[in-house]
């Protein structure tokens, strides 16, 4: 019976703390925020604010932020999803340009309460997509002083117009999709760099059925196909296609010849997506 009454007692003492906690678990929420990380936190270079369905994606420092209006984000059940979609297609842009090794973290989660409370998700997952060459930037004036060029001003540009183009398109284009992972496949694989860089040429191939559509479709000349036909095949680079041709001949690709073979697919890459948006 003793124990009885004891446990009626602290039952009684405890009552109000229990009703304080589920006022506090049933207090609404009003804000959802998402966010990620990336590495390197100098991946970009300078902070980037994406707008995606009148939400902002702050991108700054190896963080992305998203704040959502708690209501806005629960209408939309793919939203995180979309979100994620946008920001990857942005890195693979600017990999295109830097060609370095990204990792990119699923978004975590953090519901904001009205009464300052925070109820956490856990989300553990990254997207992993050697700096291996920079880039020297420079402003071009004229005698007035007016800037006729600015070549980082052009590549964030460049860059921000492939992403916007990767995220419209990829979803409903696997060749783009194709060409994209490709390109990550030749960042992450440098020992076959251009077996990688190849399949691009592989994939429109595909696409258009016939090199001679392929080159009038895309609008290049022979010579723009032809270049990194010659590095993947032809050369004895032991990060080409045919190294089984060549044993004991073989050397690795210079500089020049890396960057060649990367602008060389590059350009291929614009000219498809210039195709897919006519």
């Amino acid at each position: 019976m003793a124990v009885f009454r004891s446990s009626n007692i602290l039952a009684n003492y405890n009552f109000p703390l229990i009703a304080a906690s589920v006022v506090s678990i049933m207090s609404p929420v009003v804000t959802v925020k998402l966010e990620w990380n990336y590495t390197p936190s100098d991946y970009l270079e300078e902070p980037i604010n994406l707008v995606y369905d009148g939400i902002t994606v702050d991108l700054k420092d190896g963080k992305g932020i998203a704040r959502i209006a708690h209501e806005k984000f629960e209408q939309n059940s793919s939203m995180q999803e979309e979100l994620q979609d946008l920001i990857e297609s942005r890195f693979h842009a600017v990999q295109i340009f830097n060609h370095k090794i990204f990792e990119l973290s699923k978004s975590s989660r953090t519901d904001l309460r009205a009464d300052g409370g925070k109820h956490y998700y856990l989300q553990v997952e990254s997207i992993v997509s050697t700096c291996t060459f920079g880039s020297v930037d420079f402003i071009l004036k004229d005698k007035d002083g007016n800037i006729k060029s600015d070549t980082k001003r052009e590549r964030l540009e460049k860059q921000s117009w492939y992403a916007e183009a990767m995220d419209k398109h990829r979803k409903t284009d696997s060749t783009l999709e194709q060409l994209f992972s490709s390109y990550q496949m030749s960042v992450k694989d440098p020992e076959n760099e251009f077996v990688h860089l190849y399949e691009v040429r592989d994939a429109l191939l595909a696409r258009f059925s016939s090199k001679k559509r392929a080159l009038r479709e895309l609008n290049i000349t022979k010579n723009q196909w032809d270049e990194i036909g010659v590095l993947a095949n032809v050369l004895p680079l032991k990060q080409g296609r045919h190294r089984g041709k060549t044993m004991g001949l073989l050397r690795s690709a210079n500089s020049s010849e890396l960057e060649k073979g990367r602008k060389a697919v590059v350009k291929l890459m614009e000219k498809y997506i210039e195709y897919l948006e006519r």
